[in-house]
C-alpha cells in the first residue's frame, strides 16, 4: 500500500513539475508611438507554436523557460526575445516595435556633363549597358508583357467604328467570337486568385490552420479556397483586417462541419 501511494505522489509531482514549467502568456504589441499594432506574427521558434496579434494588438502563446520569441510585421524590424525567469513569471509583457525605415546613408548629386535626360546621362556614363526600371530606381514593369485582352465593350466599340477607321482587325474579332479572350481572361481571374490565396496561407502559417482548426497539411489550401468563395476574404486581407479574416475562417470551418 505504500509503494503505491509513494508511485502516486511521485507521478504527481512529476505531472506538476511539468505543468509549472509550461503556461500561456499574453502581452500586447505597440509601436514606437504607443500605438497597438494589429497582424502581427508572434512565432517560438523553440516550440514552433505561433499565432498573430487582434485588432487591439493582444496575443496569447504557449511557452516554457528560456522559449525564444520572435515577433515580425510588414514595416516593423523583428524583435527577439528570451523567456527568462523574470518574464516568464510575468502575468503579461508588452512589446514595442520598431518601425523599419529605409533610408540613404548618402546622397551625392555632379552635375558635371549631364545632359538632363536620365536615360541618357546613364547611357553614356558606361556603368551599365541594359537598363530598365529598377536601374533607374522608378518602379515600372520589368517582367513578361502579357497578351493584351480587351474587353466586350472595347471591342464591340471597334466594330461599330470599323466604317470609320477602315476596317476591323480579323484576328481581334475572330478571338472575341470564338471565346478565346474570355478563356484567357477567365484563367487570368483564376491564377490570381490562386496566387492571393497562397499568399494568405503563407500569411497566417501552416501552423495556424493546424492548431486552430485540426486540418492536416493536405486539406489546407481546400479550405483556405473554400473560404475565399465564400466570404469576402480578397478585400479584407487586402485591407489588413487580419482579425476579420480570421473571423470568416472561424464561420467557414463551423460551415462546412469538418
Amino acid at each position: 500500500m505504500r509503494k503505491i501511494i509513494f508511485i502516486f505522489l511521485l507521478v504527481s509531482f512529476c505531472s506538476f513539475s511539468q505543468n509549472n514549467n509550461e503556461k500561456f502568456i499574453e502581452g500586447i504589441v505597440y509601436n514606437d508611438n504607443s500605438y497597438s499594432i494589429e497582424g502581427v506574427h508572434v512565432l517560438n521558434i523553440t516550440s514552433n507554436q505561433a499565432t498573430i496579434t487582434n485588432s487591439q494588438g493582444n496575443f496569447k502563446i504557449l511557452v516554457k523557460l528560456n522559449d525564444e520569441l520572435i515577433f515580425s510585421a510588414i514595416q516593423f524590424k523583428r524583435k527577439k526575445i528570451t523567456m527568462n525567469q523574470d518574464i516568464f513569471d510575468s502575468l503579461s509583457i508588452t512589446i514595442y516595435l520598431e518601425e523599419f525605415v529605409n533610408e540613404l546613408d548618402e546622397v551625392i548629386l555632379n552635375s558635371s556633363g549631364l545632359s538632363g535626360s536620365l536615360m541618357n546621362d546613364l547611357q553614356n556614363s558606361r556603368i551599365a549597358k541594359d537598363l530598365n526600371f529598377d536601374d533607374l530606381g522608378i518602379p515600372g514593369f520589368t517582367g513578361i508583357r502579357k497578351e493584351d485582352i480587351p474587353s466586350n465593350s472595347q471591342l464591340t466599340k471597334e466594330l461599330l467604328l470599323a466604317p470609320l477607321i477602315g476596317g476591323v482587325d480579323i484576328e481581334r474579332m475572330y478571338n472575341w467570337i470564338s471565346g478565346y479572350y474570355k478563356e484567357k481572361r477567365n484563367f487570368r481571374e483564376f491564377k490570381n486568385d490562386y496566387s492571393l490565396i497562397d499568399q494568405i496561407i503563407k500569411f497566417y502559417g501552416l501552423r495556424f490552420f493546424i492548431d486552430e482548426f485540426g486540418l492536416s497539411e493536405n486539406n489546407i489550401h481546400e479550405f483556405v479556397t473554400s473560404t475565399y468563395q465564400n466570404y469576402p476574404l480578397e478585400e479584407n486581407f487586402k485591407a489588413g483586417n487580419y482579425t476579420l479574416v480570421i473571423d470568416y475562417f472561424k464561420k467557414n470551418f463551423k460551415r462546412l462541419n469538418y
